[in-house]
Protein backbone atom coordinates (compact mmCIF):
# COMPACT_ATOMS: atom_id res chain seq x y z
CA UNK A 1 0.00 0.00 0.00
CA UNK A 2 3.00 2.34 0.23
CA UNK A 3 2.82 3.12 -3.50
CA UNK A 4 -0.84 4.04 -3.09
CA UNK A 5 -0.10 6.23 -0.06
CA UNK A 6 2.67 8.08 -1.91
CA UNK A 7 0.43 8.74 -4.91
CA UNK A 8 -2.56 9.72 -2.79
CA UNK A 9 -0.48 12.17 -0.76
CA UNK A 10 0.18 14.10 -3.98
CA UNK A 11 -3.44 13.95 -5.18
CA UNK A 12 -5.49 14.35 -2.04
CA UNK A 13 -8.43 16.04 -3.77
CA UNK A 14 -8.80 13.35 -6.48
CA UNK A 15 -10.24 9.87 -6.64
CA UNK A 16 -7.14 7.74 -7.23
CA UNK A 17 -7.61 4.80 -9.62
CA UNK A 18 -4.74 2.42 -8.89
CA UNK A 19 -3.86 -0.19 -11.52
CA UNK A 20 -3.71 -3.76 -10.23
CA UNK A 21 -3.57 -6.36 -13.00
CA UNK A 22 -6.67 -6.03 -15.19
CA UNK A 23 -8.43 -3.69 -12.76
CA UNK A 24 -8.20 -0.14 -11.46
CA UNK A 25 -8.86 -0.18 -7.74
CA UNK A 26 -9.96 2.47 -5.25
CA UNK A 27 -8.95 2.24 -1.60
CA UNK A 28 -10.02 3.71 1.74
CA UNK A 29 -12.26 6.81 1.43
CA UNK A 30 -11.93 6.77 -2.36
CA UNK A 31 -13.45 3.27 -2.42
CA UNK A 32 -16.38 4.34 -0.26
CA UNK A 33 -17.03 7.44 -2.37
CA UNK A 34 -16.57 5.54 -5.63
CA UNK A 35 -18.98 2.83 -4.52
CA UNK A 36 -21.61 5.45 -3.72
CA UNK A 37 -21.14 7.52 -6.88
CA UNK A 38 -20.69 4.68 -9.37
CA UNK A 39 -22.69 1.87 -7.81
CA UNK A 40 -19.61 -0.29 -7.29
CA UNK A 41 -19.44 -3.22 -4.92
CA UNK A 42 -17.56 -2.20 -1.78
CA UNK A 43 -15.36 -4.94 -0.35
CA UNK A 44 -12.21 -4.99 1.78
CA UNK A 45 -8.70 -6.35 1.63
CA UNK A 46 -6.44 -7.51 4.41
CA UNK A 47 -3.58 -5.05 4.79
CA UNK A 48 -1.66 -7.19 7.24
CA UNK A 49 -3.06 -5.22 10.15
CA UNK A 50 -6.04 -5.48 12.43
CA UNK A 51 -8.19 -3.23 10.25
CA UNK A 52 -9.18 -4.14 6.70
CA UNK A 53 -8.90 -1.59 3.89
CA UNK A 54 -12.11 -0.65 1.98
CA UNK A 55 -11.78 -1.60 -1.70
CA UNK A 56 -13.76 -1.09 -4.91
CA UNK A 57 -12.61 -1.72 -8.46
CA UNK A 58 -13.49 -1.40 -12.13
CA UNK A 59 -12.20 -3.41 -15.13
CA UNK A 60 -9.42 -1.56 -16.95
CA UNK A 61 -11.24 -1.94 -20.28
CA UNK A 62 -14.28 -0.13 -18.85
CA UNK A 63 -12.35 2.73 -17.21
CA UNK A 64 -13.39 5.42 -19.72
CA UNK A 65 -17.07 4.80 -19.03
CA UNK A 66 -16.58 5.34 -15.31
CA UNK A 67 -14.35 8.39 -15.89
CA UNK A 68 -17.02 9.97 -18.07
CA UNK A 69 -19.57 9.57 -15.29
CA UNK A 70 -17.24 11.09 -12.70
CA UNK A 71 -16.32 14.03 -14.95
CA UNK A 72 -20.01 14.78 -15.48
CA UNK A 73 -20.37 14.80 -11.68
CA UNK A 74 -17.58 17.37 -11.45
CA UNK A 75 -15.04 15.07 -9.76
CA UNK A 76 -11.26 15.12 -10.13
CA UNK A 77 -9.59 11.79 -10.98
CA UNK A 78 -5.96 10.63 -10.90
CA UNK A 79 -4.84 7.53 -12.82
CA UNK A 80 -1.97 5.57 -11.27
CA UNK A 81 -0.60 3.14 -13.86
CA UNK A 82 2.03 0.43 -13.97
CA UNK A 83 5.04 2.00 -15.67
CA UNK A 84 7.14 -1.12 -16.12
CA UNK A 85 6.53 -4.61 -17.46
CA UNK A 86 5.41 -6.86 -14.56
CA UNK A 87 7.33 -9.74 -16.14
CA UNK A 88 10.58 -7.75 -15.91
CA UNK A 89 9.99 -6.08 -12.57
CA UNK A 90 12.20 -6.93 -9.64
CA UNK A 91 9.88 -6.92 -6.68
CA UNK A 92 6.83 -4.64 -6.67
CA UNK A 93 5.86 -3.26 -10.08
CA UNK A 94 6.61 0.47 -10.28
CA UNK A 95 3.54 2.69 -10.52
CA UNK A 96 3.13 6.42 -11.11
CA UNK A 97 0.28 8.85 -11.65
CA UNK A 98 0.24 9.22 -15.42
CA UNK A 99 -2.82 11.41 -15.84
CA UNK A 100 -5.02 13.74 -13.85
CA UNK A 101 -8.49 14.36 -15.26
CA UNK A 102 -10.78 17.16 -14.20
CA UNK A 103 -13.97 18.48 -15.83
CA UNK A 104 -12.01 21.33 -17.43
CA UNK A 105 -8.93 19.40 -18.61
CA UNK A 106 -10.51 16.45 -20.42
CA UNK A 107 -8.86 15.46 -23.72
CA UNK A 108 -10.30 12.04 -24.57
CA UNK A 109 -13.09 12.24 -27.16
CA UNK A 110 -15.10 9.69 -25.18
CA UNK A 111 -15.25 12.13 -22.25
CA UNK A 112 -16.14 15.26 -24.22
CA UNK A 113 -19.45 16.71 -25.36
CA UNK A 114 -19.03 17.41 -29.08
CA UNK A 115 -21.80 20.01 -28.98
CA UNK A 116 -19.95 22.51 -26.79
CA UNK A 117 -16.54 23.80 -25.74
CA UNK A 118 -15.05 22.34 -22.59
CA UNK A 119 -13.60 25.41 -20.90
CA UNK A 120 -11.33 25.56 -17.89
CA UNK A 121 -11.65 29.08 -16.50
CA UNK A 122 -9.21 30.91 -14.24
CA UNK A 123 -10.61 33.85 -12.26
CA UNK A 124 -8.95 36.32 -9.92
CA UNK A 125 -9.80 39.77 -8.63
CA UNK A 126 -7.68 42.83 -9.29
CA UNK A 127 -7.09 45.73 -6.88
CA UNK A 128 -9.48 47.96 -8.80
CA UNK A 129 -12.42 45.56 -8.58
CA UNK A 130 -12.13 44.14 -12.10
CA UNK A 131 -11.57 40.43 -12.59
CA UNK A 132 -8.91 38.73 -14.65
CA UNK A 133 -10.50 35.89 -16.60
CA UNK A 134 -8.72 33.29 -18.73
CA UNK A 135 -10.45 30.39 -20.45
CA UNK A 136 -8.84 27.38 -22.08
CA UNK A 137 -10.29 24.49 -24.05
CA UNK A 138 -7.41 22.00 -23.90
CA UNK A 139 -9.08 19.77 -26.50
CA UNK A 140 -8.99 22.48 -29.21
CA UNK A 141 -6.23 24.80 -27.99
CA UNK A 142 -8.61 27.78 -27.84
CA UNK A 143 -7.42 30.26 -25.22
CA UNK A 144 -8.68 33.73 -24.39
CA UNK A 145 -7.92 36.14 -21.57
CA UNK A 146 -9.54 39.42 -20.65
CA UNK A 147 -10.32 41.92 -17.91
CA UNK A 148 -13.95 41.82 -16.85
CA UNK A 149 -15.67 44.58 -14.84
CA UNK A 150 -17.33 43.32 -11.69
CA UNK A 151 -20.83 43.93 -13.05
CA UNK A 152 -20.16 41.85 -16.18
CA UNK A 153 -18.63 38.75 -14.57
CA UNK A 154 -21.93 36.90 -14.29
CA UNK A 155 -22.90 37.42 -17.94
CA UNK A 156 -19.41 36.53 -19.14
CA UNK A 157 -19.23 33.27 -17.18
CA UNK A 158 -22.82 32.52 -18.16
CA UNK A 159 -21.90 32.89 -21.82
CA UNK A 160 -18.82 30.66 -21.51
CA UNK A 161 -20.38 28.00 -19.24
CA UNK A 162 -17.00 26.72 -17.97
CA UNK A 163 -16.79 23.06 -16.97
CA UNK A 164 -14.39 23.93 -14.15
CA UNK A 165 -13.25 27.14 -12.47
CA UNK A 166 -9.81 27.71 -10.96
CA UNK A 167 -9.73 30.18 -8.05
CA UNK A 168 -7.13 31.51 -5.59
CA UNK A 169 -7.91 30.54 -2.01
CA UNK A 170 -8.82 34.10 -1.00
CA UNK A 171 -11.48 34.17 -3.72
CA UNK A 172 -13.04 30.81 -2.85
CA UNK A 173 -16.03 32.42 -1.11
CA UNK A 174 -16.20 35.67 -3.06
CA UNK A 175 -19.92 36.54 -3.34
CA UNK A 176 -19.58 38.00 -6.84
CA UNK A 177 -17.92 34.82 -8.15
CA UNK A 178 -20.40 32.62 -6.29
CA UNK A 179 -23.39 34.38 -7.82
CA UNK A 180 -21.78 34.40 -11.29
CA UNK A 181 -21.33 30.63 -11.52
CA UNK A 182 -23.94 28.05 -12.36
CA UNK A 183 -24.93 25.97 -9.31
CA UNK A 184 -22.75 22.89 -9.13
CA UNK A 185 -19.91 24.24 -11.29
CA UNK A 186 -16.76 22.38 -10.14
CA UNK A 187 -14.24 24.65 -8.43
CA UNK A 188 -10.54 24.00 -7.97
CA UNK A 189 -9.00 26.19 -5.24
CA UNK A 190 -5.25 26.73 -5.14
CA UNK A 191 -2.87 28.72 -2.94
CA UNK A 192 -2.68 32.44 -3.70
CA UNK A 193 1.04 32.37 -4.49
CA UNK A 194 0.33 30.39 -7.70
CA UNK A 195 -1.54 33.47 -8.96
CA UNK A 196 1.23 35.98 -8.19
CA UNK A 197 2.42 37.81 -11.28
CA UNK A 198 6.09 36.89 -11.02
CA UNK A 199 5.26 33.21 -10.47
CA UNK A 200 2.74 33.10 -13.33
CA UNK A 201 5.03 34.96 -15.73
CA UNK A 202 7.98 32.73 -14.89
CA UNK A 203 5.81 29.64 -15.44
CA UNK A 204 4.96 30.85 -18.95
CA UNK A 205 8.54 31.89 -19.78
CA UNK A 206 9.89 28.55 -18.58
CA UNK A 207 7.27 26.53 -20.44
CA UNK A 208 7.96 28.25 -23.76
CA UNK A 209 11.67 28.93 -23.27
CA UNK A 210 11.35 32.67 -23.89
CA UNK A 211 12.76 35.70 -22.09
CA UNK A 212 9.74 37.93 -22.67
CA UNK A 213 6.01 37.42 -23.04
CA UNK A 214 5.64 40.38 -25.40
CA UNK A 215 5.70 38.08 -28.42
CA UNK A 216 2.49 36.46 -27.22
CA UNK A 217 0.66 39.78 -27.27
CA UNK A 218 0.96 40.66 -23.58
CA UNK A 219 1.51 44.31 -22.68
CA UNK A 220 3.18 45.72 -19.52
CA UNK A 221 -0.27 46.63 -18.16
CA UNK A 222 -1.60 43.07 -18.54
CA UNK A 223 -0.44 41.80 -15.14
CA UNK A 224 -3.86 40.53 -14.10
CA UNK A 225 -4.28 38.64 -17.39
CA UNK A 226 -0.79 37.12 -17.10
CA UNK A 227 -1.63 35.94 -13.59
CA UNK A 228 -4.84 34.25 -14.77
CA UNK A 229 -3.18 32.51 -17.73
CA UNK A 230 0.01 31.46 -15.92
CA UNK A 231 -1.83 30.03 -12.93
CA UNK A 232 -4.06 28.02 -15.24
CA UNK A 233 -1.11 26.49 -17.07
CA UNK A 234 0.58 25.57 -13.81
CA UNK A 235 -2.47 24.02 -12.23
CA UNK A 236 -3.86 22.15 -15.26
CA UNK A 237 -0.60 20.26 -15.59
CA UNK A 238 -0.59 20.93 -19.34
CA UNK A 239 1.16 23.48 -21.50
CA UNK A 240 -1.17 26.38 -22.18
CA UNK A 241 -1.19 26.50 -26.00
CA UNK A 242 -0.08 30.09 -26.51
CA UNK A 243 0.66 31.15 -30.05
CA UNK A 244 0.85 34.50 -31.82
CA UNK A 245 -2.36 36.46 -31.27
CA UNK A 246 -4.89 35.74 -34.01
CA UNK A 247 -7.71 38.07 -33.01
CA UNK A 248 -5.74 41.22 -32.22
CA UNK A 249 -6.32 43.26 -29.08
CA UNK A 250 -9.08 45.61 -28.12
CA UNK A 251 -9.29 48.28 -25.47
CA UNK A 252 -12.56 49.55 -24.13
CA UNK A 253 -13.01 53.09 -22.89
CA UNK A 254 -12.36 51.78 -19.39
CA UNK A 255 -8.96 50.45 -20.36
CA UNK A 256 -9.89 46.77 -20.13
CA UNK A 257 -7.98 44.56 -22.55
CA UNK A 258 -8.45 41.17 -24.12
CA UNK A 259 -6.25 38.67 -25.92
CA UNK A 260 -7.12 35.58 -27.88
CA UNK A 261 -4.92 32.74 -29.13
CA UNK A 262 -5.45 29.49 -30.97
CA UNK A 263 -3.11 26.63 -31.74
Amino acid sequence: MQQWRDAKSRHRDALLFFRVGDFYELFHGDAEEGAELLGLTLTARNNGAAAKVPLAGVPAKALDDYLARLVRMGRRVAICDQVEDPALAKGIVKREVTETITPGTVLADALLDERRNNFLASVLRGPGGAYGLATLDVSTGELSARLVPEGELRSELGRLEPSEVLLPRTLAEDPHVESALRPGTPRTVRDDWIFEEDVAAEELRKTYAVQSLAGFGFQPTDGLIVRAVGAMGSTSGRSVPLASPTCGRSRSSGGAGSCCWTK
